[in-house]
């Protein structure tokens, strides 16, 4: 995740500076989209950043879940031990 995210400031830079002129060889249009190559990539790292996220996001939800499935089934198991009440 850091990795993407200093991808994503170097991009950012040197966005910045093909904009201001510095770097005039970084301009690159796309054709279709009417943008710059850069900005592109840009769109993409933050795509790939989102995606990233919401995985892990959902991965953490998943592994909650299963935990508490387990709790559940060890009390379920404890009852299930338990004499009946008449």
């Amino acid at each position: 995740m850091v990795w993407w995210v200093l991808f994503l400031a170097a991009l950012s830079i040197l966005s910045y500076l093909a904009d201001v002129g510095v770097l005039p060889w970084l301009s690159v249009r796309v054709p279709f989209l009417g943008a710059s190559l850069l900005s592109v990539l840009i769109l993409l790292s933050a795509a790939g950043i989102l995606a990233r996220v919401l995985m892990m996001k959902r991965r953490g939800k998943r592994e909650a879940m299963e935990k508490r499935i387990r709790e559940l089934e060890k009390e379920l198991a404890a009852l299930g031990a338990a004499p009946p009440l008449a």
